[in-house]
Order: structure tokens, then C-alpha cells, then sequence
């Protein structure tokens, strides 16, 4: 009996051990980032995308960091530049989120297409990136109160973003 219940513990061991890597690592949405707490997926819909949202709030009330990613219908991305879509990302945040400043810069040569964002209002600061990988559309926030969403962390969680492409079976590496 007690080596089944130290195997039991082992096992459950072993599984902590495992979701701690995946705030990590987001299949699914095929981007990595450091989350810095246990994540909750949450799926939504707003002007006819489906949202999924991958959120981690360290300390519950004091601010958070998330990854939102959607896939825009090709036929919507014919006409407009990768910066006009980022560009219009930057007006929505600004106008759900109520922001009083809002300041954003396509970064240059960055591969994929990648705008940095940050806004403000009295009681809340979001700072983050917007990337458009081919269809999908990621938004890479921190938020918070303003030491909390510009802070150390914040800017680890948000640098640690990366979109992983897909492998071809012939590809090598």
C-alpha cells in the first residue's frame, strides 16, 4: 500500500512538474511564451473572430500578462498592409480599453509584422505587441497598474514571445 501511494505521489509530482511547462508553451496557438503563473484559456467571440485568450495573473487583482490570437479571414487581409491590420489593432485597443494615450511603432524588418503598444489610463497601463503571422493575429499584453505592466517581468513575459512556424515533413530542423 505504501509503495502505491508513493507512486501515486511521484506521479502527481511529475505532473505539476509538467503543467509548470506549459505556461510556457502554448500548442494550439503555435507561440511560446514565459507566463510567469499557471495560465487560463478562455475562448471568445468579438466582431465575428473567434478569440482565444491565454492569461496568467500572478498576484489576482494586481495585473496580468495574456496572449490573444485570432485567424482573420484571408479575404479580409487582401487589401490592407501588415501595418494598416496592426495600425487598426492599435485604434481598437485604444477604444475598447478606454485608453486616454496610446503610442505605437511598427518595428522595423521585423519578421513577422510586429507593432509595440502602449497606452494608459487612470487606472490602468497595457504594454505589449501586436503580430500578424499570415492569417493570425497575436496580441501580447501586460496589465496593470503601470510599474506592474512596464516592470521587469513585464517586459521578459513580453520579449519571450514567439510565434513557432510550421514544420514541413521535409523540412530539416
Amino acid at each position: 500500500m505504501r509503495t502505491l501511494i508513493a507512486v501515486a505521489a511521484l506521479a502527481l509530482g511529475a505532473a505539476a512538474l509538467t503543467a509548470q511547462d506549459d505556461k510556457k508553451y502554448e500548442a494550439d496557438g503555435k507561440f511560446r511564451a514565459n507566463f510567469p503563473a499557471a495560465t487560463t484559456t478562455i475562448k471568445r467571440e468579438a466582431g465575428g473572430l473567434k478569440l482565444n485568450i491565454v492569461l496568467a495573473e500572478p498576484e489576482k487583482g494586481k495585473g496580468g500578462m495574456m496572449v490573444v490570437y485570432s485567424d482573420i479571414p484571408a479575404d479580409k487581409l487582401k487589401a490592407p498592409t501588415p501595418d494598416q491590420v496592426l495600425e487598426s489593432c492599435e485604434r481598437a485597443l485604444k477604444e475598447d480599453f478606454m485608453l486616454k494615450n496610446v503610442t505605437g511603432t511598427t518595428l522595423k524588418d521585423a519578421k513577422p509584422p510586429t507593432r509595440t503598444v502602449t497606452g494608459d489610463r487612470d487606472d490602468l497601463t497595457i504594454n505589449g505587441r501586436i503580430v500578424l503571422s499570415g492569417t493570425r493575429l497575436y496580441q501580447v499584453y501586460a496589465f496593470g497598474p503601470k510599474e506592474f505592466a512596464t516592470g521587469a517581468d513585464a517586459t521578459k513575459f513580453i520579449e519571450s514571445f514567439a510565434v513557432i512556424e510550421d514544420k514541413k515533413p521535409d523540412d530539416k530542423k
